[in-house]
């Protein structure tokens, strides 16, 4: 009997810069919120490689994930897709909606 070799899925997306993890790690303690890299995540539209979520520290409660293509997609627990050019200009996005959604 043959077997058929096929290609394991290549998931996609990047994986974040060191400094962007540093810098995503000291804003959500700022603002007591808990961030964890989830490795080979899959979400609704299909495997990716690395996202970040973050969850309310207190209630645990998911707020976003962020993953990492030619730009950074943040995808609110409810609403719709934020795309930016760098994390930097995601964590500006972010910060006025932790007022908003309390």
């Amino acid at each position: 009997m043959r077997r058929t070799f096929t290609e394991p899925a290549v998931p996609a997306g990047l994986s974040f810069e060191v400094a962007d993890l540093i810098l995503l790690q000291g804003w959500a303690e700022f603002h007591d919120l808990r961030m964890v890299v989830e490795l080979d995540h899959r979400g609704a539209d299909g495997e990716y490689e690395e996202m970040v979520a973050i969850y309310a520290k207190e209630s645990n409660a998911l707020r976003w994930l962020l993953w990492r293509t030619d730009e950074i997609v943040i995808q609110p627990l409810i609403g719709r897709t934020i795309r930016c050019p760098s994390i930097a200009d995601a964590l500006e996005v972010l910060s006025p909606q932790l007022h908003s959604s309390d």
